[in-house]
């Protein structure tokens, strides 16, 4: 088995094409894998209802590997069965070759947390909270005069780890309130597995936050 095979209990996305050609993300976990390449999912839910995978259709399946990132595979819906604890679940084969996803392809979180911005220097230039982050970045409220392209040092915790990430500023948005934009940096030189831990950070959240009904997956 490849090194970059999905293993079992891990959390995972699937990414449904609609006929529209909008993509619909849904979250899911594997929690079985049979031979030749059959998955047992836990079927994804949509604002507290079951998401209905039709037989014979293709869904992505996107999942992260601890030490080499971010993977994507196509499975296609074999049947809908239930567990023994009458637990509904899908199963599915892998019908593509696994593949490594683009950094440009992160997915963010919206979350408002703590975070310390400061010059290379070691001063800080403000304490403010983000409004959204994701494998390769973070979005933040600032109410200082930042230009494209400045370096800033990043303080930051997720649950129990602390976080200490250079960034580029990429983009600056202004918001209605007056004097605070929205900031929005690129991590540079951020450890690969200081990235998997954020891209992991993100997965259990969302998950949580649909199974919660906090999230509606659209």
């Amino acid at each position: 088995m490849a090194s970059n095979y999905p293993k079992i209990w891990q959390n995972v996305k699937l990414v449904k094409t609609k006929i529209t050609g909008e993509m619909e993300e849904y979250a899911s976990k594997i929690v079985g894998i049979e031979e030749n390449d059959i998955f047992l999912l836990e079927t994804p839910i949509k604002q507290t209802q079951l998401v209905l995978l039709i037989n014979g259709s293709v869904v992505n399946m996107i999942y992260m590997h601890e030490n080499l990132g971010m993977y994507s595979v196509d499975l296609e819906v074999v049947e809908k069965i239930r567990d023994d604890n009458n637990i509904p679940l899908v199963r599915a084969k892998k019908v593509s070759d696994i593949r490594k996803i683009q950094r440009r392809n992160f997915f963010r979180l919206l979350t408002s947390m703590d975070i310390a911005v400061r010059k290379i220097n070691g001063v800080v230039v403000e304490n403010t909270k983000t409004v959204d982050i994701s494998g390769g970045g973070i979005r933040l409220l600032s109410k200082q005069d930042f230009e494209i392209n400045d370096i800033v040092r990043l303080d930051f915790q997720l649950e129990s780890k602390e976080f200490s990430v250079d960034a580029k500023v990429v983009k600056i948005d202004y918001t209605d309130v007056r004097g605070t934009k929205e900031v929005s940096l690129q991590f540079i030189d951020i450890l690969e597995k200081d990235r998997n831990e954020i891209i992991r950070f993100i997965f259990d959240k969302q998950r949580e936050g649909i199974k919660k009904g906090m999230f509606s997956n659209e």
